[in-house]
């Protein structure tokens, strides 16, 4: 068998096109010639194959070779790429362009079931003829409540599905018939609902369509008293990405939002226009074209952006926010011959933007302004050997930006970008050295704020000289500052380095007559599991050193040990000590670490203790007046509980400060929620123990519901509470204490037949005390596939009726996301 395997994963990964073809699991192969055809055979019970993250099971599987056609029967069962699972008698595909042809065959996507006697695949998209679909499947309804027959069904990649032809089935039993119909598996929106808010009475619909250009929905809406609502939310099903929706409200509320993307080699083009009123009254555009799509190296590239917004509300001031009006980009590319190398953009285009505080023409316009620019961009390289030991490097960087405005001398505004470098470099054995030069300029003036560059001017020429034989080092480096026509400070170094240990000396020496400047010694030594390092450094122009640092340090088995000591040799003596010790033994470790700050008399101590699944900290701060202490315990792991306990305070002619605080954090189906709380402790200007503020999110199940046995009697229903709840102690209210609830409250679950379920919630969302208590009720009936949702509303006087389709429809109990009018983005 062993050898069986390593021949197939020798010869299969040849045969297959892009993906590797694996077998996992086979009892037998047979490598047969048919005609001038090889065609392999394996057979097991079953044999297992693996591609490109698709699993494959059959009795029996053929291997076409020079046709690549895989040919399956048997048991077949085909787990695609989107995790839809493919059950058939007979499963043939061709490995070319992943097309495939089933008989008898049994789709499971998502929450779908699809049956039919032949299906085909085509460029992504499932063909079932004849087919047969239902999300109830899983639902354990012995009937399903609604399924449906259709001429052909196709299954788009993704969530949609499309049917013609299709007869609508209510527990099995035909009730309408329909030319289309179309579904979104991951979308499960209500398509009608009725209801009263404070307005009035509302009616919203949203009634699917499909086409030769795309699908969607049709959305309708009446509102009391206010008119009458439209709209649409289209996909597209073409080569490129496209969304379009469109939603108006009355009286005079706008919703759009359209998204356009297309990718090709040639070209590429995305475009965005979105407007929505509840959040501002803007319609805001963007386009970006490239050409090609998919440049290389070698390619010029084109871009065309634009970007703005249109402002619909006079009343109110603009965003200032960047606007392309539009821009256009030309890049070359790297261009090269032989050693030398270049690239070059330019960038032209009109903007409004916020204008520069910094420049005086531009406060002129205002502070919000519209300018044309170019922005001309090139850089060149060059980097060759002219002779055996020498290197020649330069490169010159440059960016000019040119305005239309003017200054107040009446010329163009422009700013620039200018950066050139160059070094030759000579070694012979150990011995080197290196001529530099570097120019850097920014200057110049903006009329925006984006794009505005510090004033920077240096202009340098360096020579280097250097030996190195180990383990000896030895440098010395000066040059000349040609911007202001002094001499830079000359940089001398030496050094002795090895593995065990190393010593540098640096000194820096004015060459104008300031004399020595600085001076630094660094030394270390290390011999294991030791290390010892030191260092030093001395200012000439002030006098002054800068403190000694001292560091100790051992290698412990797991661990580490070290000291640190920072002391000032100008007369202050002893700064800081540190102390830093850590520990890990598999699932145990420790932590200490601790400073002693001579100068401010006080100590400090910071320590963890981690052991399994429990950890215990420690800090505390000791000066001359108090000692600050706070003791940490956590337990649990995820999903948890987690417990987090925390006593802080300090301890001052007796306790002051003291609190506890309480953190309880638990991710579990059935119990997940966050709670924090600060309990306040006796202390010496208040004995008194109360709880400071309280925060609970979240939602638990106390019990699960019991369904009624087979006498119809006996059952209970389920209770579980969820929201958010926030307490805080005011002693300045007559009532002592505020409380903030966010759709917080319980509901009752009772259980059906197959699976029924009726859930009744109560939810406050209000702050209290001092207001009245203004529930939302919500009685939802959920069958599984399909739900319908009451909500009345007593704080806003509303009131709601929506039906839900697909599977788990009121799967989140208390959650009301995702449950809105369809087609809304």
């Amino acid at each position: 068998m062993r050898w069986l395997l390593a021949l197939l994963f020798l010869l299969l990964p040849a045969l297959a096109q892009e993906k590797v073809l694996k077998v996992l699991e086979a009892e037998k192969l047979e490598l047969r010639l048919e005609g001038e055809e090889e065609v392999y055979v394996l057979t097991g019970n079953p044999v297992r194959l693996e591609r490109g993250g698709e699993a494959l099971e059959a009795e029996r599987v053929t291997y076409f070779r020079t046709r690549k056609l895989l040919l399956l029967s048997g048991s077949v069962r085909y787990r695609d790429g989107e995790g839809r699972l493919v059950e058939a008698e007979e499963l043939q595909i061709d490995l070319s362009d992943e097309s495939f042809d089933a008989l008898e065959v049994r789709i499971e996507a998502k929450d779908l079931l699809l049956t039919g006697p032949l299906c085909q695949r085509v460029a992504g998209a499932i063909l079932l003829e004849g087919g047969y679909a239902t999300p109830c499947a899983s639902c354990g309804q012995e009937v399903p409540d609604y399924a449906f027959r259709a001429r052909e069904i196709v299954l788009y990649p993704g969530d949609r599905v499309v049917a013609r032809g299709v007869v609508v089935l209510v527990q099995e039993k035909p009730v309408l018939e329909l030319p289309v119909l179309l579904l979104f598996l991951s979308e499960r929106r209500p398509r009608f609902e009725v209801g009263q808010d404070e307005g009035g009475f509302y009616l919203k619909a949203a009634l699917p369509y499909v086409s030769d250009f795309g699908l969607g929905f049709t959305l309708l809406s009446y509102y009391q008293g206010r008119g009458y609502g439209f709209g649409f939310d289209h996909v597209g099903t073409g080569e490129a990405k496209e969304r379009y929706f469109f939603l108006y409200t009355p009286p005079d509320t706008f919703q759009y939002r359209g998204e356009y993307a297309l990718k090709r080699q040639e070209f590429s083009v995305s475009a965005l226009l979105e407007r929505d009123d509840t959040r501002e009254k803007l319609s805001r555009f963007r386009l970006e074209t490239l050409l090609p799509g998919t440049p290389t190296p070698q390619d010029w590239r084109y871009t065309l952006r634009l970007e703005g917004f249109l402002d619909h509300d006079p009343t109110t001031p603009p965003p200032r926010t960047l606007q392309r009006l539009p821009e256009l980009e030309v890049q070359s590319p790297v261009l090269r011959e032989g050693p030398f190398s270049v690239q070059a953009s330019l960038a032209v285009g009109r903007y409004l933007a916020e204008t520069n505080p910094l420049n005086r023409s531009a406060r002129a316009l205002g502070p919000y302004a519209e300018v044309g620019r170019a922005l001309l961009s090139h850089s060149e390289s060059l980097s060759f050997s002219p002779w055996p030991g020498a290197s020649l490097r330069a490169e010159n960087r440059f960016r000019g930006f040119y305005y239309t405005t003017q200054n107040p001398d009446g010329e163009p505004e422009r700013q620039v970008d200018w950066t050139t470098t160059a070094s030759l470099r000579q070694s012979l054995g150990g011995f080197s050295m290196e001529v530099g030069y570097a120019r850097s300029v920014q200057e110049g003036e903006t009329p925006f704020r984006f794009d505005a560059l510090p004033q920077r001017r240096s202009h340098q020429a360096t020579l280097s000289l250097g030996f190195q034989e180990k383990p000896f080092l030895l440098s010395l480096k000066a040059g000349r500052d040609l911007e202001v026509g002094r001499y830079l400070p000359l940089e001398a170094q030496a050094a002795l380095q090895d593995p065990g240990y190393a010593l540098t000396l640096a000194h820096r020496r004015g060459l104008e007559g300031e004399g020595p400047l600085e001076t630094r010694l660094e030394g270390s030594l290390t011999p294991y599991p030791f290390s010892l390092r030191a260092s030093l450094r001395y200012d000439h122009a002030k006098a002054l050193f800068d403190p000694l640092l001292l560091q100790a340090g051992y290698a412990l088995p797991g661990g580490s040990l070290n000291l640190a000591h920072r002391h000032d040799l100008n007369g202050q003596g002893a700064l800081t000590t540190d102390l830093t010790y850590a520990l890990r033994e598999g699932a145990t470790a420790y932590t200490l670490q601790g400073r002693r700050d001579w100068q401010q008399n006080t100590l400090a101590l910071q320590g963890q203790a981690i052991l399994g699944p429990q950890s215990f900290s420690l800090q505390a701060t000791l000066d001359p007046r108090a000692l600050a202490y706070a003791l940490g315990y956590r337990a649990g792991t995820a999903p948890g509980p987690l417990l987090d306990l925390l006593l802080s305070g300090r301890y001052q002619e007796g306790l002051r400060g003291t609190n506890l605080r309480l953190g309880l954090v638990q991710a579990l189906p059935e119990v997940g929620f966050r709670l924090t709380a600060n309990l306040h402790l006796p202390e010496v200007e208040d004995p008194g123990v109360y709880l400071r503020d309280l925060t609970f999110s979240g939602g638990a199940e106390l019990w699960k519901p019991v369904p009624a046995g087979a006498e119809g009697e006996g059952a209970i229903p389920g209770l579980a509470f969820s929201g958010a709840l926030t307490y805080a102690r005011r002693p300045d209210r007559p009532e002592g204490y505020g409380l903030a609830l966010r759709n917080f409250g319980p509901t009752l679950t009772f259980l059906g037949r197959e699976n029924t379920k009726l859930h009744l919630a109560a939810l406050l969302t209000q702050d209290l005390p001092g207001t009245p208590l203004k529930p939302r009720f919500l009685l939802v009936l959920d069958r599984c596939c399909w739900a319908l949702r009451f909500t009345l509303d007593a704080q806003k006087g509303a009131m709601g009726l929506a039906f839900l389709y697909g599977g788990q429809a009121a799967g989140l109990l208390l959650s009301e996301e995702g449950v809105r009018l369809g087609g809304a983005p």
